[in-house]
């Protein structure tokens, strides 16, 4: 039962990645805007109602911090315990743009 939910744990900011890399690169939304963000979450008298759970400051700004949280603690904890095969999709999947970044940036 542990073991499972371990590797759930483990499965969450891999997924976040996922979805970032086939929104970004390929252009694939697998969110729909209305479902949990939407931009008229708060009525500004324009005639529209409020359809989103959440606003979509506050959608991106947990999505991040728990994509960021989760990467960081994920790839110390499978590098510590030697799980090179998660250890290598988190590197694929979240340190390949930050380096591809970070260069483009040093040399760009």
């Amino acid at each position: 039962m542990i073991n499972c939910l371990r590797k759930i744990l483990l499965f969450i900011p891999l997924l976040l990645l996922a979805l970032i890399w086939l929104s970004v690169v390929f252009g694939i939304d697998f969110i729909p805007d209305d479902i949990f963000r939407d931009d008229t979450f708060e009525y500004s008298g324009d005639g529209k109602k409020p359809s989103g759970l959440i606003s979509m400051e506050w959608f991106y700004t947990t999505y991040f911090i728990t994509l960021i949280v989760g990467f960081l603690i994920g790839s110390i904890y499978t590098a510590y315990k030697k799980y090179w095969v998660w250890f290598g999709a988190y590197i694929i999947l979240g340190g390949l743009p930050v380096m591809l970044f970070l260069l483009g940036t040093i040399f760009g």
